[in-house]
């Protein structure tokens, strides 16, 4: 098997525990990586601005890829190198299909200029603003320019059933996906974590089987399929424990950590990142 030369980890149910912060086991293992010449990416479904902030000062995690795939951002030079925006005319007509659909449903929007979003998502999912942003009481024209993501609440579907129902109405071949936030994300076609990490591949020379990914939800599973090597939390969605090659931990056992610690002692012990057990 071809040694590890990336691995692309998801955020939220991964890397963070249950207080959206780094464990000290977590930090040292993604530094430990790193420092064995190891490229470390964040694949999330959060902005950025988001991704950035909860990684603090862990630096040894470059890469963002970030809006469930639209979004790549190098944390080194401190700036996107590459986005995936929906085309202009499409987030009209994704907005009015879903409202047809589901009239109760709140939206709140990714762009180039931000975050926004209704009044009425704040009561779904009121962590989401973090005190920025713009706050409408109904999202519509004129709609902002560069929408990379466009998120969907509803006061009584969550995650799953919302995904479920929201797939039928979308237009334009817009992926949606869900996590473990009570929204669900829209992004352009074709765009997902699988192909936002493999645009940095592209970039950094690294071939998908020298990929290792570790995910816990639904919007982890196209990357979970598409890298070399996969790994879901102990505790992860069945969609993507079906997924994924392998098994670890869950985050509040730093399952990731542990994770990584294993592979880094079979290059020390053999000098390949050959298969190895989970710790």
């Amino acid at each position: 098997m071809p040694p590890v030369r990336l691995v692309a980890s998801d955020l939220d149910g991964t890397l963070l525990g249950p207080d959206h912060e780094l464990s000290p086991r977590t930090a040292a293992a993604l530094r430990a990586a790193h420092d064995a010449g190891i490229v470390v990416a964040a694949a999330t479904g959060r902005s950025h601005v988001d991704a950035r902030s909860r990684l603090g000062t862990a630096d040894s995690v470059r890469w963002l890829v970030c809006s469930n795939g639209a979004v790549l951002y190098d944390r080194e030079a401190g700036t996107v190198v590459d986005r995936h925006d929906m085309d202009a005319s499409t987030v009209p007509a994704a907005v009015d299909a879903i409202r047809a659909g589901f009239p109760a449903v709140r939206f709140a929007w990714e762009s180039a200029g931000g975050f926004g979003c209704e009044d009425g998502f704040l009561a779904i999912a009121p962590s989401r603003a973090d005190g920025r942003g713009e706050v409408m009481d109904r999202f519509g024209p004129p709609y902002p320019d560069g929408v990379t993501k466009l998120m969907v609440a509803h006061p009584d579907l969550r995650r799953d059933a919302l995904l479920a129902a929201l797939r039928p109405l979308l237009v334009d071949g817009l992926v949606a996906s869900a996590s473990s936030v009570p929204f669900v994300d829209i992004a352009a076609p074709g765009i997902d974590k699988a192909f936002g990490v493999a645009r940095l591949c592209r970039r950094l020379g690294i071939d998908r089987t020298e990929v290792a990914a570790i995910g816990d939800h639904i919007n982890d599973v196209a990357l979970l399929r598409w890298a070399g090597r996969s790994v879901a939390m102990g505790d992860a969605h069945p969609e993507a424990l079906a997924a994924a090659q392998a098994v670890t931990q869950t985050c509040e056992e730093d399952g990731a950590a542990r994770w990584l610690e294993a592979l880094l002692a079979d290059r020390s012990r053999d000098g390949s990142t050959g298969a190895h057990t989970l710790g």
